[in-house]
């Protein structure tokens, strides 16, 4: 009777084995192709946010500087002005690798950053924090969990030291991911506990095995927006650099694109999603606040990464539409508050170098939407990130402060 079961299943258990010694086996990837890197640097796709192998590709060439910007929706606004098409047009020696998507916030970059240590140590990063993340709840699982891979939680698992950093993370972890196969290391984590040899060996195995499996599925197609979009509309700048030029074409390209609505807002934004809902939206925003969130503590994670890497990091902070938020009621005191604290939690650890726009979002075609940067908001973004990426800077001196963890701070007005 073992004969026939062994003709239905052997092959089945031999491929099985065959896989897992493929991807045991598998070499890491190494090589640089910067038409590759440079597709995935606006790529501005789950795949790509997520797999570490792209992004170690491209943030450790040696021949071609990329520097990670991190954030969320406002990357995909591939407008003329963009950073990314501003930097192809103009030949800089950097190239942005845009690390962001809607729902992306502190602690999805916090784990995505589990898988780029080496290519963040000493290096300089942008990051833009936006204060519509500090939200009462603070992340939202359902985009935690679709921006997660599983390295990234055996990377923090391997790295981890048992510091009040290592165990806030874990606890937001078990929150977020409930039925995580690693949960039993996280509650370990999470507890103060210490990981056993057998668990690191199980860690270091399995991580291997996904980072292999990372490697594999590199190579899969992520859509081209950097022929489709960077390419075409870097090349309708104006020649040389001029900054009064390119806001007099920023001047133009607003007028042209927001004629259609009193608010400024790009025509099709306003006609898809605002126009058929208008009069709901009068005082919808009066009760808002983003003074006491959570998100606050999961900001501290990010600065605790960049401390512990030395990252030299530009912290940007976008306004929202001066119209819009007049409009809908959302508090310009509860903003300018929460910039306040924000920037606080900043400079009282070190983190120094900050672009505040938010009090400009009355000036003309700053922004494109609600609270995204337009034609002239992307300028003044390029106008501070261009000085402070090609300009050499101090060593940053950070000095980290648990207090930023506590509940106390997350709901401190």
């Amino acid at each position: 009777m073992l004969k026939p079961l062994w003709l239905i299943l052997g092959p089945l258990l031999v491929a099985f084995i065959g896989l897992f010694a493929l991807l045991l086996l598998a070499p890491e990837r190494t090589s640089h192709h910067l038409s590759d890197e440079k597709r995935a640097a606006t790529a501005l796709t789950p795949t790509v946010f997520k797999n570490a192998a792209l992004k170690k590709e491209a943030l450790s060439d040696p021949n071609h500087r990329f520097v990670p910007f991190f954030g969320s929706s406002e990357w995909r606004r591939l407008d003329e002005m963009h950073p990314s098409i501003l930097s192809e047009a103009y030949k800089r020696d950097y190239t942005p690798f845009l690390l962001g998507l809607k729902g992306a916030e502190s602690l999805t970059h916090y784990f995505g950053m589990q898988q780029i240590r080496p290519q963040l140590t000493a290096k300089q990063a942008v990051f833009v924090i936006s204060p519509q993340w500090f939200v009462k709840d603070g992340q939202v699982s359902g985009a935690f969990n679709a921006y997660y891979a599983s390295d990234q939680g055996y990377n923090f698992l391997k790295y981890s030291t048992g510091s009040d950093e290592d165990k806030y993370a874990a606890k937001r972890f078990l929150d977020l991911m409930p039925e995580s196969p690693i949960n039993h290391f996280m509650k370990k984590i999470a507890d103060g506990k210490h990981l056993s040899t057998m668990d690191k060996w199980q860690i270091k195995l399995a991580q291997r095995l996904v980072s292999r499996e990372d490697n594999l599925f590199a190579g899969m197609q992520f859509g081209d927006n950097y022929q489709d979009k960077v390419v075409p509309r870097a090349s309708k700048l104006p020649q040389p650099y001029n900054l009064q030029n390119l806001h007099t074409q920023a001047e133009q390209l607003g007028q042209a694109h927001t004629n259609n609505n009193e608010f400024g807002i790009l025509n099709s934004f306003y006609s898809q999603r605002i126009e058929h809902k208008l009069g709901k939206l009068k005082d919808s925003q009066t009760n808002f606040s983003y003074l006491k969130s959570p998100e606050y503590n999961d900001f501290q994670l990010i600065l605790s990464e960049f401390a512990k890497n030395q990252t030299d990091v530009m912290f940007v902070i976008p306004p929202v539409n001066e119209k819009w938020q007049a409009y809908t009621g959302l508090s310009p005191e509860m903003y300018a508050k929460t910039v306040e604290k924000i920037r606080y939690q900043l400079t009282s650890q070190g983190f120094n170098q900050i672009a505040d726009l938010s009090k400009q979002g009355g000036e003309p075609y700053f922004m494109q939407d609600t609270i995204h940067l337009g034609w002239n908001g992307w300028l003044a973004f390029d106008k501070a990130v261009n000085a402070f990426l090609t300009t050499k800077q101090p060593t940053p001196n950070y000095y980290l402060n648990e207090h930023f963890f506590t509940r106390e701070w997350a709901e401190q007005e």
